[in-house]
């Protein structure tokens, strides 16, 4: 007997113990993942999980519809986590499918808060069956406790939004009331667990029901945590929290069928049966097997380059950031050719046209060579910068590690500036195809540029600026190199040319995905600086007059949430505004309709370097381009720096060419030659990007600019960008 309930009473731990493993390695994909990867897993995770817990509990009516004609309140459970199902449905619908902000409220936030209605109903129900209340102390200082938080959580979202409008008042309600509704169930579902009487295998779906809100309520709140500690990047942690909860309701629902329902699920004491628990004894789990696990996951999830060891174990694909290459097929000696990419992070809009027009650039290269009879290949190995100084660096290493000494990139002025210590050190030729701050033009280094630096740029936006009319500009810009720099060249031209240039708002850049993102919290962070620009601007307004007033925005893929959530200011739509190349042409926001109407309302107006693609292999980048995500695909200039990415890759490979001290091994490489070279043959070399001049720091020298706009397409909600011609005489 004594035995028997031994036993007993180690079920549940085995129970737990089996629940939190499942739901580790469920999170793994989550865990796991880079910045990008974590939001798409989160997704899948949230809708899996959810299925999971819903298709147990209508499995759970089916089988015991005997009890349920007694206690219907397990049909409200049922309804509510298949209305929860169905909202994170139309959550992953809006962020993976169409990648557009969701509407406030949307379809998702109708099935969210009615499920909130059947599982409060549901919870009241039980509440009241319960008889005599017990432990009313614990309750009234678990409730006081839980409204304080929520009295916390209201304070904190009247301070960050605005809700002068109906959007802005839509938006805090909606964000408020989830916490509100998962505080409410969270009191009912703890006086209920602690008024149970006796009925071991009924508290435990309970416990499960109550953690899985605990953990929800922190995760709806998680916005709090991230607002006070700015830690952005962590927002895949609220996700897991919420799959974690749809799992320990499952986990519940597990244990209420086997123990519980009149549907016999008990599994037979059978030997083996014993064994396994033989084996997994409380002592083992507690000692040997959960931390065993848990180190596992902190080894794997530490921040350190185990790339190596992931490959040679035959699992590269737990850090796919780099792209080996592929064996060689033929005889011919190949010339390696490294390339760094933002494929993801805050500038990952222009990595899939880039990385397609470097592989046709390979292809048309080989095809080149063959046909010259040359006795040698060139070969791409693309890395990801993830539009990180930090991911920069490691990926010039591996693309070191891998021969290449001539690298293709990076793309952003702060990614060339984390690698460019390394690339003289090593004896490693970069070409970057987008880096323009002014502050990289140093000569005799190892760094060239096929675009012209932000001098040039500066120059062009602050006399379009003047032109327009416009006689003081508040700027609004990513405190990186670029920014920076950019910023202070704009303000020395505008400056020399009459205007006025007020103190604007430096904000600061996150990298990853989730500073992009269309996700609500993210509108909630760029509130803090959007209203210190609203302030500026406003007071601008009063001094200057509307009309003489410009807003000169510099950023990346973030424009998108923050041309959405500047809509929310009133002031901010009063005036112009100006941006930057690495904003134009982003097809992030012509594809949202909010950000899209404020671009027209205010005449966004964005300059980018001028290519004319003439030719036919011109065209094909266009068209490669606009199928990759990024231009329209009707104009020659659309998608500038794929093209110069393409010729980059030419002029590499041709001095490569010409440079007979370079073998397969590339072990006789010496930039300095080869440097001399790359000059010479980018001179004589005329590209689908027009004729090269180079300065003495290796930038190209052009004052060639299009001017950028948001216009309306022949469709309904659809929009494009147009380009506007615009030569600037280097004597004006």
């Amino acid at each position: 007997m004594n035995i028997q309930r031994k036993r007993e009473s180690l079920q549940p731990l085995y129970f737990f113990v089996a629940l939190l493993f499942a739901i580790t390695i469920a999170n793994l994909a989550i865990i796991l993942a880079d910045s990008d990867g974590k939001i798409i897993y989160s997704s899948w995770m949230l809708i899996i999980s959810s299925s999971i817990a819903a298709g147990l509990s209508l499995l759970t009516l089916i089988k015991d519809r005997s009890s349920i004609k007694k206690d219907k309140t397990a049909i409200h459970l049922t309804i509510g986590l298949v209305f929860w199902c169905i909202a994170n449905i139309i959550w992953g619908y809006y962020e993976l499918i169409l990648d557009i902000v969701s509407p406030v409220p949307s379809l998702a936030d109708l099935f969210l808060l009615s499920a909130y209605g059947f599982l409060i109903y549901r919870l009241l129900v039980t509440y009241k069956n319960l008889g005599e209340i017990k432990n009313k102390k614990i309750i009234y200082l678990v409730s006081i406790g839980t409204g304080l938080f929520l009295i916390y959580i209201l304070n904190l979202m009247l301070s960050l939004t605005v809700i002068s409008n109906f959007r802005g008042f839509m938006l805090f309600i909606v964000t408020i009331a989830y916490p509100v509704l998962n505080s409410i169930l969270t009191v009912l579902a703890l006086t209920i667990i602690l008024n149970l009487k006796n009925e071991k295998h009924l508290s435990i779906p309970w416990i499960c029901e109550l953690v899985g809100l605990l953990a929800i309520v922190i995760g709806d709140s998680w916005f709090a945590i991230i607002v006070l500690t700015a830690f952005i990047e962590q927002i895949w942690i609220s996700a897991i929290l919420l799959s974690a909860h749809y799992l320990l309701i499952a986990g519940g629902l597990v244990w209420y069928l086997r123990y519980y329902s009149t549907w016999n699920l008990r599994i037979p004491d059978t030997t083996a049966m014993n064994k396994i628990k033989g084996i997994f004894s409380p002592k083992v789990l507690l000692f040997f097997i959960i931390p065993s696990a848990f180190f596992v996951l902190i080894i794997l999830y530490l921040p350190i380059n185990f790339v190596s060891v992931a490959n040679q174990a035959g699992v590269s694909w737990i850090y796919p950031t780099f792209h080996e290459p592929l064996p060689s097929n033929n005889n011919y000696p190949e010339f390696i050719v490294g390339a760094i990419i933002p494929q993801s992070g805050s500038l990952s809009s222009i990595g899939k046209p880039v990385h397609a027009s470097l592989e046709k650039a390979e292809s048309d290269v080989n095809r080149y060579l063959d046909y010259h009879n040359s006795s040698s290949r060139v070969k791409l190995i693309v890395a990801d910068s993830k539009t990180s100084p930090q991911e920069s660096l490691a990926a010039i290493k591996k693309l070191h590690s891998l021969g290449a000494r001539v690298i293709v990139g990076p793309a952003t002025s702060t990614a060339v500036s984390a690698v460019l210590d390394f690339a003289n050190e090593k004896n490693i030729t970069l070409l970057s195809y987008a880096s323009t701050s002014p502050k990289l033009s140093i000569s005799g280094d190892n760094l060239f540029r096929l675009v012209p630096d932000d001098k040039s740029q500066g120059k062009v936006i602050a006399e379009k600026m003047i032109d327009d009319g416009i006689k003081v500009i508040v700027p609004f810009w990513r405190g990186d190199i670029y920014g920076k720099e950019l910023a202070n060249a704009t303000k020395y031209y505008f400056e020399i040319l009459g205007g006025k240039v007020e103190k604007g708002v430096n904000y600061e850049p996150h990298t990853g995905k989730f500073a992009t993102s269309l996700h609500r919290i993210n509108f909630i962070m760029w509130n803090q600086e959007l209203k210190k620009l609203d302030t500026m601007v406003s007071d601008a307004i009063t001094k200057y007059g509307k009309e003489s007033v410009g807003v000169y925005v510099i950023s990346y893929d973030e424009i998108t949430p923050i041309l959405i959530q500047a809509q929310l200011f009133d002031n901010l739509g009063k005036v112009r505004w100006y941006g930057s190349d690495s904003i134009a042409e982003n097809h992030h926001l012509i594809k949202n309709i909010e950000s899209a109407n404020f671009a027209i309302k205010t005449g966004f107006t964005n300059p980018l370097f001028s290519v004319s693609m003439d030719n036919q292999s011109g065209h094909e980048i266009d068209g490669e381009s606009s199928k990759d995500g990024g231009g329209d695909g009707e104009h020659d200039s659309a998608m500038a720096y794929p093209a110069v990415a393409y010729d980059s890759f030419w002029i590499v490979s041709k001095s490569m060419d010409k440079n007979s001290t370079i073998n397969r091994n590339n072990g006789d490489f010496n930039s300095k030659d080869f440097n001399e070279i790359l000059v010479e043959t980018a001179e004589s070399y005329n590209g689908i990007t027009g004729k090269i001049d180079l300065n003495v720091a290796g930038d190209r020298i052009s004052e060639n600019y299009d001017f950028w706009y948001v216009t309306e397409g022949d469709l309904a909600d659809e929009y494009k960008w147009e380009a506007g011609f615009e030569e600037i005489d280097s004597n004006h």
